[in-house]
């Protein structure tokens, strides 16, 4: 009877939130806990698993209303605590053609806190994207907290590489500094 009692605390305590403390250190991680991690923080789900076993897709729908992918990465790997060594954070725009490589490259010297790129064949092999990255690598230790606030900066910098890549928003060619709406409402 006690090794009953004993093997349902171990399954009770498995089965709580795996990072309830942002001061926790994690050098892997795995589903739950990159779901974990959105719950906490508030964003949406849209669902798991579409870029791989440790994956999530969801939407900041508080903030910006983006939607972003987070990908475990080096996974499993033979040496290692179980789980993801790393996580790719990911915002993806379909492309259009008016976006240009050397705008693209632009943005990497932008904002070099993350990776902007673009794929003729995009995640789904047909449709061309491109994207805003930060890759978090976990060996050694990362506290939760720092691990969402990597998200925080890729939320936060996705918008603008997108509006500098696209000419939109403070960088369309007719920004005028100063007017807080600066498009003809006539086009809206």
């Amino acid at each position: 009877m006690r090794r009953i009692i004993a093997s349902m605390a171990v399954l009770a305590a498995l089965a709580m939130p795996a990072l309830a403390d942002d001061n926790q250190l994690v050098k892997t991680v795995n589903l739950q806990q990159l779901q974990t991690i959105l719950i906490e923080e508030g964003y949406t789900i849209n669902s798991s698993g579409d870029d791989g076993d440790v994956s999530v897709r969801a939407t900041d729908t508080a903030n910006t209303g983006l939607i972003f992918n987070l990908m475990g990465t080096a996974c499993d790997l033979e040496g290692y605590d179980p789980g993801c060594l790393g996580i790719n954070m990911q915002v993806r725009y379909d492309a259009d053609g008016q976006e240009t490589l050397e705008r693209i490259n632009e943005a990497n010297l932008m904002w070099a806190a993350t990776s902007a790129w673009y794929s003729a064949g995009g995640v789904d092999g047909e449709t061309p994207t491109v994207g805003i990255t930060r890759y978090v690598i976990l060996d050694g230790g990362m506290t939760v907290r720092n691990v969402k606030d990597n998200l925080l900066n890729l939320l936060a910098i996705a918008p603008q590489a997108a509006d500098y890549i696209w000419k939109t928003g403070i960088y369309a060619d007719d920004y005028v500094p100063g007017e807080e709406d600066y498009y003809d409402d006539e086009e809206w």
